[in-house]
């Protein structure tokens, strides 16, 4: 795991460089305290994957304070943090299951609740929660919500409850983030066999689904640009931002009322292509995701590492 200082995101500073045992370091999060770190692990040569937590307190040098492993030894694959009851919820490879962990003393973290879907042939890929729910990704098996205090199904941080659950024909259901009264669900489709030396044609869309009735969520519209793959999204300020892999980094406009196509009708408000000559694959972009942070994007690629971009008006001839 790198750290760059970013306080001048016109010449970013390599700080410090961690060395973990994993084949995979797939997410990084930092706690609202900004005093702690959550870095999952997959494929550790002891077998035991599971989560490690950092010391922030010098946020250019983090330390390791604990590890957790007893339960999740099969890898762990994403989290969110709810700082407010000191939980991590973590997406458990093995059980397929959110696994609910208590760092309350970050030193000793202990599960204290899962929940899961109740079948066999099942796969968790992602978990975000707003506003006491939580939202899913929950593969073929689309999205499912939850109560996590929100308190209308019962609900609390420790002991989910199961309000509703929306499933796709595109199955591989990826992603997604609530921003007003619509989810946005991102799929995840890579051809059969492909080549990580090789460009990837990848597919897949965000589904927009309006969650008015908690319930008995809908489907009403889609942002689908052609011959692309999505992958990770963020909002902010009635803005979409989509790492839409070989696509590069999409900007869409989302305020307002929300039907049909986006692309087609035009909300897509610009777009940046993260690639060039020299990079793993030349001119060949594969954008993982976006995060605003200070009126600047930094977006991620699979082939060409972090970039920095922001969006400005255009200026009119």
């Amino acid at each position: 795991m790198k750290v760059f200082d970013v306080t001048d995101p016109e010449n970013v500073v390599l700080t410090d460089s961690m060395q973990m045992d994993a084949r995979r370091i797939n997410d990084v999060k930092i706690h609202p305290n900004n005093r702690l770190a959550i870095v999952t692990r997959e494929g550790a040569s002891n077998r035991k994957n599971g989560i490690m937590i950092l010391d922030l307190s010098t946020p250019s040098r983090p330390t390791l304070l604990s590890e957790y492993t007893d339960t999740v030894t099969g890898g762990v694959h994403n989290t969110w943090i709810d700082g407010a009851s000191e939980l991590v919820y973590a997406v458990h490879n093995g059980t397929r299951d959110i696994h609910i962990i208590d760092i309350s003393d970050p030193r000793n973290p202990k599960e204290v609740g899962r929940w899961g879907l109740d079948k066999e042939n099942k796969s968790l890929h992602d978990i975000i929660i707003q506003d006491g729910y939580a939202y899913l990704s929950y593969w073929n098996d689309g999205l499912v919500i939850l109560d996590v205090g929100a308190g209308t199904h019962r609900g609390t941080p420790r002991t989910p409850t199961f309000v509703s659950q929306i499933v796709f024909e595109t199955g591989n259901t990826h992603v997604a983030w609530r921003h007003g009264k619509y989810v946005f669900v991102g799929d995840e489709i890579f051809p059969p066999q492909w080549d990580p030396d090789q460009p990837i044609e990848a597919t897949g869309y965000i589904h927009v689904v309006d969650v008015s009735d908690m319930d008995n969520p809908v489907e009403v519209g889609r942002y689908e640009v052609p011959e692309a793959g999505a992958h990770n999204v963020w909002v902010d300020d009635d803005k979409l931002y989509v790492g839409y892999y070989q696509g590069g980094l999409r900007v869409v406009d989302i305020s307002g009322e929300l039907r049909g196509d986006l692309y087609r009708q035009g909300r897509e408000i610009s777009s940046y292509k993260t690639t060039d000559s020299v990079t793993t694959t030349p001119n060949w972009p594969m954008t993982w995701g976006a995060q605003i942070f200070k009126g600047n994007i930094y977006t991620s690629d699979l082939n060409s590492g972090l970039w920095i971009v922001k969006l400005v008006d255009r200026v009119m001839p």
